[in-house]
């Protein structure tokens, strides 16, 4: 792989991954992430070390939210694992970059380099399609969180507000269907495409399915509605 991670390497490192970042979601952004990058004409080095080590594993703060901040952790550990196995400053500095500005709800720290466009694109594309729907109902179901609800108005903003009522639809709405408009490069946007329209049919059914099976109404309209 290169001199400095091989993939065993990289996959004892995500022993700890939860069902939707484990090391199948790695491996998929690192292909993702090298075809796009190989089309754009970047740094492949820096882009493969950078997906292999994006969603890596840290412990946050005892008062932190798991996912929070894990992508500036994560470039943080990267960047040290990258040094004490000898690699340049620079090229872990470049690796680091990449993993900081990967988060779609951090954008705070945009991707600066075509590097950076490459892995935040590989991400996001694992994210769209029927694998991004797998993967919002793997982490919703391990999150204990309900199968639909109907989502506040709120998130079709660029408010994040779910309260109690997170569900997939809910991370569709406020992320899923915007991932298509974000992506920065030519080859992630052909891709996205057909992901985007999967997606968007997926979604739009499972909403009409939800209407006539009665979800969205209180307990006293449900059991009027049913004469019980």
């Amino acid at each position: 792989m290169t001199a400095w991670l091989t993939i065993a390497d990289a996959r004892a490192l995500y022993a700890a991954g939860d069902a939707a970042h484990d090391f199948d979601h790695v491996l998929r952004v690192t292909h993702l992430a090298v075809q796009i990058a190989a089309a754009e004409g970047a740094d492949l080095t820096v882009v493969r070390l950078a997906a292999l080590l994006h969603d890596l594993p840290t412990p946050p703060a005892a008062d932190d939210d798991p996912r929070a901040a894990h992508h500036v952790r994560a470039a943080g550990a990267a960047q040290q694992l990258l040094l004490t196995r000898g690699a340049a400053v620079e090229l872990a500095a470049q690796v680091a970059h990449c993993i900081e500005a990967h988060r779609f709800r951090d954008r705070r720290i945009p991707p600066q380099t075509l590097e950076a466009q490459c892995l935040y694109d590989a991400d996001k594309l694992d994210a769209m399609g029927a694998i991004g729907v797998a993967r919002t109902f793997a982490y919703a179901g391990a999150s204990g969180s309900r199968l639909w609800v109907k989502p506040v108005a709120e998130i079709a903003g660029d408010n994040d507000a779910a309260g109690n009522d997170y569900t997939p639809v809910h991370e569709y709405v406020f992320k899923l269907r915007r991932l298509w408009d974000t992506l920065y490069t030519p080859t992630a946007r052909a891709i996205g495409a057909e992901r985007h329209a999967t997606m968007a049919a997926f979604f739009t059914q499972l909403d009409a399915e939800m209407a006539r099976s009665g979800y969205g109404v209180s307990d006293q309209e449900w059991q009027f509605d049913k004469g019980l």
